[in-house]
């Protein structure tokens, strides 16, 4: 009888490696013990490694959802699905830096192959407008509100995409601004996949129509796209001397970003510092907009062109605890990050590592002889994160700028991120990504302590100006400065 047995699994495995390789990416499923073994990897790294996990829920509450999502893991799952079944724990946490990614070849799917809805959306008032139709030509109406899309509510959509995310603390601003960035991949994860979608919508004067959008792949739509203007430098100043002002956009704070282009901070803005002069502006605006960068040190060295007293970026720093976490077999190496622990930071005390109070980062700095000393006003949104956002902070509580746009994406009171580590779940392919410091920037915010920085000026895009390619805020500020010459 075993041996009838042995002879007909013998015979079963070629058909299960032959249906096995019938699935892709998308398809594969994994088993609940391999399911759950990558869900005790992931609380292992978020336990061990995360620098700030129980700011909104305590250990005791945690430990009861990653038991109950265990629990729950009772059928096969694609990694999607696991991703899914995961998300609680990390909307629990409330660190918009802390993602479970698709594994690497779904990625790839997405960013090539995967027939993907056209377009681009701006999230405006609770309402989705039509941006950009990336298909090569026009067959919505110039910034139209998509009212259905095959069928399904435009609030629905909304809904599902947000709750797809993970939000930093209450500020639901990043998780918008996300949603218009990669509106395409989100809608197909998170709301449905199809090769034809009908949209419903309405035009700026109120009529109503449809029209049937079909999909295309992303490489397909990079082929027939063409992005409206020029390819811009990240840091770039324009003057505007009929109303004595000068508008320097800085779109990345991000060392990598800045060398890509062959940016050199210091060199910058000192040539910035040196035209300020020159054209005798009197009133500089500093656009970080969708900004992020991982090192504060960049919000210091930029406000550095604007401080008039002693300033600094930080009031504290800290860890978790600086061990190497048990799933590190897994991650991406990152050896410089542990091995320099123990020299900067004090020794471990209620569960985190607080950096040594005679680190260069937390010293205050002087200002500079040459640095710009008219009215500033930073430009900020959704988007601003990491050390943009703490350039934002940093400008309004020490009274120097009057901020404008909306809340930043970076927590007010503290946020973590600097550098990551990347964890690779063994069974599912599922990319975890776990930031370790926690930055405390100097100075306390107005808001909530689960929001983001407040503008002083809260001015948001209106979707009447987007039908016109006008930029809002631009607008709005550039009045406001005219008026007051």
């Amino acid at each position: 009888m075993w041996r009838r047995a042995i002879g007909l699994l013998t015979c079963a495995l070629p058909l299960w490696a032959s249906l096995a390789a019938q699935y892709g990416p998308l398809e594969r499923v994994v088993y609940p013990d391999d399911l759950r073994d990558d869900l005790a990897i992931m609380r292992q790294t978020l336990e061990q490694a995360h620098p700030d996990p129980y700011r909104y829920r305590v250990k005791t509450e945690l430990d009861m959802l990653f038991d109950a999502i265990a629990a729950s893991m009772d059928t096969p799952m694609t990694a999607e699905g696991f991703i899914r079944a995961g998300l609680p724990v990390l909307k629990a946490i409330g660190d918009a830096g802390t993602n479970l990614e698709p594994p690497l070849g779904v990625q790839d799917l997405y960013a090539h192959t995967v027939p993907l809805i056209p377009i681009t959306v701006r999230v405006i008032g609770g309402r989705l407008y039509l941006d950009e139709e990336l298909k090569g030509f026009r067959s919505l109406p110039t910034a139209c509100e998509v009212v259905r899309v095959n069928g399904r509510p435009a609030a629905e959509i909304l809904a599902l995409l947000r709750g797809a995310q993970v939000p930093e603390g209450a500020d639901t601003t990043l998780l918008d601004r996300r949603i218009e960035r990669n509106f395409p991949a989100m809608y197909h994860r998170h709301v449905e996949a199809g090769n034809k979608f009908e949209v419903d919508y309405r035009t700026t004067d109120g009529t109503r129509g449809t029209q049937d959008v079909f999909a295309m792949t992303m490489d397909e739509m990079r082929q027939v796209y063409k992005p409206k203007g020029i390819d811009l430098q990240a840091w770039r100043m324009e003057e505007l001397p009929d109303i004595r002002c000068a508008w320097l956009t800085l779109s990345s704070f991000e060392e990598a970003d800045l060398a890509a282009q062959r940016i050199n901070p210091e060199r910058f803005l000192n040539s910035v510092m040196g035209a300020l002069r020159k054209s005798g502006a009197t009133s500089l605006v500093i656009d970080v907009r969708g900004a992020h960068g991982q090192d504060p040190g960049m919000a210091e060295q930029v406000f550095g062109l604007i401080a008039q007293r002693t300033y600094r970026v930080l009031q504290s720093m800290s860890i978790r605890s600086g061990r190497v976490p048990d799933s590190y077999r897994y991650a991406v190496p990152a050896p410089e990050f542990f091995a320099s622990v123990d020299g900067m930071y004090m020794p471990e005390a209620n569960g985190r590592r607080v950096l040594k109070a005679e680190d260069p980062r937390l010293k205050p700095l002087k200002p500079l002889e040459k640095a710009f000393g008219g009215k500033v006003y930073v430009l900020c949104d959704g988007m601003t994160t990491g050390a943009a956002a703490a350039f934002v902070m940093l400008a309004k509580r020490t009274g120097r700028a009057r901020t404008v746009g909306e809340e930043t994406g970076s927590n007010a009171s503290s946020f973590c991120g600097g550098r990551t580590i990347e964890v690779t779940l063994p069974h599912t392919g599922c990319v975890l990504r776990v930031p370790l410091t926690r930055f405390v920037p100097e100075g306390s915010p107005e808001g909530a302590a689960n929001r983001g920085e407040m503008p002083s000026y809260a001015v948001p895009q209106r979707a009447v100006d987007l039908a016109h390619g006008k930029d809002s805020v631009r607008d709005a500020l550039l009045r406001l400065i005219e008026e007051m010459q």
